[in-house]
């Protein structure tokens, strides 16, 4: 089985080419979006095709400037995270794509346990190491 882990300190974090690969191969079109936070409760998303820290991936053109409901962004916004991690359209992209499918925070690699394994990943500020066993693991 292949699993996608961080290996450096920052965290999970996929880059935009990589979400544009996986948007293809997914045939999904993808619009990004900059966050402007107002206030705590409120944000409004502008797209755009720079280059920004909080930026976000849309399936669906929200149009230019825009305010949406919670329930519109969890339908709508694509998030590459480490939920996504044996995903194996993200792992293709991973290999594809080698070091360029990492954002600034992370440094995504693809790795092969045993199929039908139990494992565990730890994390320490980011960096991810995996163990695995025939038999399931049990915490302290």
């Amino acid at each position: 089985m292949k699993i996608i882990l961080n290996k450096c300190y920052g965290g999970f974090d996929v880059s935009k080419e990589a979400y544009m690969l996986y948007a293809k191969k997914k045939g999904l079109e993808l619009y990004q979006y900059a966050s402007d936070f107002v206030d705590i409760k409120k944000c409004i998303y502008k797209k755009t095709n720079d280059e920004t820290l909080f930026k976000n991936y849309f399936i669906k053109d929200m149009g230019d400037n825009i305010e949406i409901s919670n329930e519109d962004y969890t339908k709508y916004n694509l998030y590459l995270d480490d939920e996504h991690r044996q995903d194996p359209i993200l792992i293709e992209v991973v290999e594809e794509l080698g070091d360029k499918a990492s954002g600034r925070f992370g440094k995504l690699e693809v790795f092969e346990i045993p199929d039908n394994c139990y494992y565990e990943i730890d994390e320490y500020d980011g960096i991810e190491t995996i163990y695995y066993s025939n038999s399931k693991i049990y915490e302290k």
